[in-house]
């Protein structure tokens, strides 16, 4: 059992809001990632672990399959080390190679299977991949960005009918509504690995230093920087999560969050396989399936971000649904407005909305809402920290801890956070500093040790010398009755040195003028926060995973 490094004082004031008769300090397993999958299958082997549009595949099978994945990665002399590009939707064979590539003691790195063939490059050279899986609907990309990574000694393709229910799958070809693609040269996914024992060269590992996967951060500020992740970062989120909401009884998880997040990876996929849970597929969210998919299944654990809770609950507010079997409705990426948290909370009448704040360097969320906790939740609080992370915030410039109340950077110390980043020591060593992860990020705790964010540092805007954080001024606009979604940021001005700029989204059928949201903010905001400016769109530019992107609306106005 791996303890963390160091210790977290006892006073820290968020230890309160544990719950109760669950130790404030815990131990994390030394094991590869994928001993969970194992572990899994010997206790339920007949249990369902994936469900993808009908077709059920069981832990049994599941721990088989990539065993078998493992064996044919190692047959082509695959090394320890060496990594595997994985670029799939949401889908059984995104899963089974996962789990092989591990145990084969390769590294797993998925990217987002929409990238173009020129995004593609940057990621390839930077990775320098042997082996390549993906959807043969993709193969020319690949091909394409192959050109800059001559050392790709094999091209793996399949069709996302592969794992349907033979019936579904026949008809999806026979009627072509499922694309397939030529692919010389590739071999097929199942051909792979189709003659191969399941039995795999167990390969030595030291789960706290050695990397398990790469993940890309999703480039917010710039360019993308690959987090190398240990077993053990990702066992302390697990076994952290699982402590915190073990008293759920959770047995089905939707899993829809895209696999190329650490989101995605950690809170749904390895927190569903830790627990022996069915993991519903889905390759790509619509709102009605994923409805009907939910009151079906009976799934009681909904991990989504806002954009998404947002179509699911003018869905059901059209269609009169409840969806009374969820107990857990995670959001991450970015904050649920608490207009949109009060409609929420009627069509999910039994469940548990829990915020979470995480990075991909901290191997997803490290600070979250707490179940059955006295203090309930607070207004645009995300919580309280995980077992055994010490967090601060400090001032950015002198790196003093502040006093409760005071935004500051938040910095971050924890067995979850990432090793370094790939190729990248600069990078890794202005991020990682006397043992503490600097986050960027811009928050502060109350006084009953709960946190809050606030923005980017990058995000920060200069009032004729007064900080201002856009998240303050954004909570505000968001309780205007006419603003569906608000971004703040500072805008070039030769009096105020920056100016505060408002970007806002009306409500379908709404109209507004500057003023009137000026005006609304005034009795809420001192005057150094109020808007000196509003533009109306009719979208914000985002992330795959919902998030507003700033950066973005910054460059425009350059």
């Amino acid at each position: 059992m791996a303890k963390a490094d160091y210790y977290v004082p006892d006073n820290r004031p968020w230890f309160k809001h544990y719950p109760q008769g669950i130790p404030c300090h815990l131990d994390y397993p030394e094991i590869p990632l994928s001993k969970f999958l194992d572990d899994s299958a010997q206790s339920n082997p007949n249990n369902t672990a994936l469900i993808f549009y009908g077709k059920e595949i069981t832990y049994k099978e599941l721990k088989e399959l990539s065993d078998k994945f493992a064996r044919a990665l190692q047959d082509l002399g695959i090394q320890k080390g060496d990594r595997v590009v994985l670029l799939l939707p949401n889908c059984p064979q995104f899963v089974i190679a996962f789990y092989g590539i591990m145990k084969a003691g390769a590294i797993p790195c998925p990217l987002n299977p929409l990238y173009t063939g020129e995004e593609l490059k940057y990621f390839f050279k930077d990775l320098e991949p042997r082996i390549v899986l993906t959807l043969d609907a993709f193969y020319s990309k690949v091909k394409e960005a192959e050109k800059v990574t001559p050392q790709i000694e094999r091209i793996i393709v399949t069709n996302i009918a592969d794992y349907f229910p033979s019936l579904q799958r026949t008809l999806g070809k026979l009627l072509r509504k499922v694309p397939t693609a030529k692919c010389p040269g590739a071999v097929s996914f199942n051909n792979f690995f189709k003659n191969v024992e399941p039995k795999y060269n167990e390969v030595q590992v030291n789960p706290k230093e050695d990397t398990a996967l790469i993940i890309y951060t999703s480039g917010t500020t710039g360019e993308p920087k690959g987090a190398k992740l240990t077993h053990v970062n990702i066992n302390a989120h697990l076994i952290s999560a699982s402590k915190l909401f073990e008293n759920l009884k959770l047995d089905t998880v939707f899993f829809g969050m895209p696999n190329f997040h650490v989101y995605g990876i950690a809170s749904i996929l390895g927190f569903g396989i830790l627990k022996g849970m069915k993991i519903i597929l889905l390759p790509q969210i619509h709102i009605k399936e994923l409805s009907n998919l939910i009151n079906q299944k009976n799934i009681n654990f909904l991990p989504l971000v806002p954009p998404v809770y947002n179509g699911l609950c003018e869905y059901a507010e059209k269609e009169n649904k409840l969806f009374s079997s969820i107990k857990l409705a995670l959001c991450g990426s970015s904050p649920l407005s608490s207009y949109l948290l009060k409609r929420l909370k009627k069509i999910f009448p039994s469940a548990f909305f829990i915020e979470g704040y995480g990075l991909t360097e901290t191997s997803s969320a490290i600070i979250a809402d707490v179940p059955f906790s006295e203090y309930s939740k607070k207004s645009g609080a995300i919580g309280v920290p995980f077992f055994d992370a010490d967090v601060k915030i400090v001032d950015p410039q002198t790196g003093k801890e502040l006093s409760p109340g005071e935004s500051g950077e938040i910095i971050i110390r924890s067995p979850q956070i990432f090793r370094g980043y790939w190729k990248k020591p600069e990078k890794t060593k202005e991020a990682l500093r006397d043992g503490w992860f600097h986050t960027k990020d811009i928050g502060r705790m109350d006084a009953d040790g709960i946190f809050y964010v606030e923005g980017r540092l990058d995000d920060m805007i200069n009032v004729r010398g007064e900080k201002v954080w856009p998240r303050e001024v954004e909570k505000v606009l968001e309780q205007h009755p006419k603003v569906k979604e608000v971004a703040v940021i500072g805008v070039k001005d030769d009096y105020y040195g920056q100016a505060i700029k408002a970007c806002v989204v009306l409500k379908e059928g709404y109209q507004a003028t500057e003023k009137e949201l000026i005006d609304f903010c005034k009795d809420k905001l001192t005057p150094q926060k109020i808007p000196h400016m509003v533009e109306f769109f009719n979208e914000l530019p985002k992330s795959n995973l919902g998030k507003v992107l700033h950066y973005k609306l910054r460059e425009k106005e350059k």
